[in-house]
């Protein structure tokens, strides 16, 4: 039970409390992020292409959308890139151009029918 002023974070050795005000400022600045946005129509532009061309075209442009983000990721600094930025810079590319490698290469080989 915490004593005084006292959190569970700062008993267990945390960082201390989360600060509430820090966070939805962190998410509005992401929010605000052009990255986010663009991220937003390559995959609404993938949806639309597996509706109307097909399950190998959507996944291939959503792979093509990955490879971008993943360039976007390792070429802009953190503050430009918020919606990119989870990791560290490199985790971060070699994740999105790993699931972009997979999607890729498994559009076109899996069978559709």
């Amino acid at each position: 039970m915490p004593h005084g002023n006292e959190t569970q974070g700062e008993r267990d050795g945390a960082a201390g409390p989360l600060d509430a005000r820090a966070a939805a400022r962190a998410s509005l600045a992401a929010g605000r992020s052009p990255t986010l946005w663009w991220i937003t129509a390559g995959l609404a532009v993938s949806v639309v292409l597996v509706v109307v061309r097909g399950v190998p075209v959507g996944a291939l442009a959503l792979a093509v959308m990955l490879a971008i983000a993943g360039a976007v990721r390792a070429l802009l600094p953190a503050p430009r890139a918020a919606a990119l930025t989870v990791r560290s810079r490199t985790l971060d590319v070699a994740i999105l151009f790993s699931l972009a490698i997979g999607i890729g290469v498994l559009s076109q080989i899996i069978p559709t029918r």
